[in-house]
């Protein structure tokens, strides 16, 4: 989906953007009956998160169908709630709308961790993810009250010519920042992560990974700089600092985990600091490398959210000690993760490698001691992943191992999409990197 997308519209040089072009005067017009002012349309980074949107969706149902059992029908329903929402946040100019649809979402999700989740601490866990997006999503509101207040419009074309008094402007920059950290997460927003991902049945671990958190990002990118660029640079050394943080924080947190899920999780958290740390570097390449990390991401954190899930089912744990010599039980299995383990911490040919690479590369842009602590979190994460695999993958056969069952063809299925995609886009990352460049370009320059 995303290589499609991205290689029609960049043969056909049809980069949609957010602007007042004659051919979307007929949406406008059946558009303003009903929504008045607000304008719904997608510019070229939009359209890349709702393909990916799209993409793991069907990968959702395809993965739950064996391991959702009692109410299929409010399941499905509750999953492509979220994805007509996640279309709509991600194409909505009004500021006010946004922020509506960024907290509905809040709703299936809620109840897909408390419903659906497999195991009994999932009422807690999804208080935490609720509670804890819901209070920083307050102080977001705050801001828009006081952003509405001062500028007199919610639009985003029109806020991006306002200038705001400096004063003001950092009070709503920061309000906004803290509602989209906790979604991102950054430190120390991120307790709800882990706890929900752990709880989280298959599906709901992939929306999480997959998308949820590039929203964070998503808005950083779309609001951070256009409508507040003084706090934005006047804030940066510190949102620079905090996403070293994550990433040495994140990587050695990994390194203490005894759940494949909560070491999956905060692995995330490590990477997504490097999207942060991209985004506030204060450079064209810091954005671009900030999209295709997020990009690569929801990719490769899916799959092994889905590896994670498949021998939960198969063993009725999660607990890495309990795993030894799954290479000879279950060797496709253990070539599937071994690929995605592998992408994950970046190796050559991967999408997550090109990913990586220029979100190191822009740190050293920033600063060399930034690039080496940058550098530092990713080598601990790697040396403990691989750590992990040889654990749970080598050695000889565990006792506690009681359904030795390979995947079967369904569960294969739903890994190629993402396996595809990541080779891809590793081996050929011009394929989509001039379509996001070209996009970067057009949106800042609006």
């Amino acid at each position: 989906m995303l290589c499609f997308t991205a290689y029609y519209l960049t043969k056909f040089n049809q980069t949609l953007v957010f602007q007042d072009d004659d051919s979307l005067l007929w949406l406008k017009e059946a558009l303003k009956p009903s929504w008045g002012d607000i304008l719904i349309t997608v510019d070229g980074i939009s359209v890349l998160f709702i393909s990916l949107s799209v993409l793991l969706i069907p990968i959702c149902v395809s993965v739950s169908r064996t391991s959702i059992t009692h109410h299929r029908k409010e399941f499905y329903l509750c999953l492509f709630s979220v994805l007509f929402l996640l279309i709509l946040v991600f194409s909505v100019l009004d500021i006010v709308v946004f922020y509506v649809l960024f907290e509905a979402i809040l709703i299936p999700m809620f109840l897909i961790i408390g419903v659906w989740g497999p195991r009994e601490e999932k009422v807690k866990a999804v208080y935490y993810f609720f509670f804890y997006t819901l209070v920083g999503s307050l102080l977001m509101l705050m801001s828009i009250f006081k952003l509405y207040s001062v500028a007199g419009v919610a639009h985003y074309h029109q806020l991006c010519t306002f200038a705001f008094p400096f004063h003001i402007e950092c009070w709503i920059f920061l309000g906004f920042f803290i509602g989209l950290a906790v979604k991102i997460p950054m430190m120390p927003f991120h307790l709800w992560l882990p706890q929900a991902h752990a709880e989280a049945p298959i599906a709901g671990s992939i929306l999480l990974a997959g998308v949820l958190l590039k929203l964070g990002g998503y808005g950083l990118i779309r609001f951070g700089f256009p409508l507040f660029p003084q706090a934005a640079e006047y804030f940066s050394p510190f949102i620079v600092t905090l996403s070293l943080v994550a990433i040495i924080y994140g990587s050695f947190s990994t390194c203490r985990q005894s759940d494949i899920k909560r070491l999956i999780a905060y692995s995330s958290i490590s990477h997504m600091g490097l999207v942060t740390l991209a985004i506030f570097c204060h450079s064209f390449n810091g954005l671009v490398a900030a999209i295709t990390m997020m990009l690569a991401h929801g990719l490769v954190s899916s799959g092994l959210f889905m590896c994670s899930s498949i021998l939960y089912t198969r063993h009725n744990t999660r607990t890495i000690r309990y795993f030894r010599g799954l290479v000879y039980i279950m060797p496709l299995f253990s070539i599937l993760t071994l690929f995605l383990v592998l992408a994950n911490i970046g190796f050559p040919l991967t999408f997550n490698f090109i990913a990586e690479f220029l979100s190191i590369l822009t740190a050293f842009q920033y600063s060399k001691i930034v690039g080496v602590l940058c550098c530092l979190g990713v080598l601990i994460s790697t040396v403990y992943t691989l750590y992990f695999y040889n654990r749970v993958f080598f050695g000889s056969s565990s006792s506690h191992l009681n359904n030795p069952r390979d995947i079967n063809h369904s569960e294969f299925q739903a890994f190629i999409p993402l396996i595809i995609l990541t080779i891809v886009l590793g081996i050929y990352p011009s394929f989509i990197l001039d379509y996001i460049t070209l996009s970067c370009y057009k949106s800042i320059s609006l």
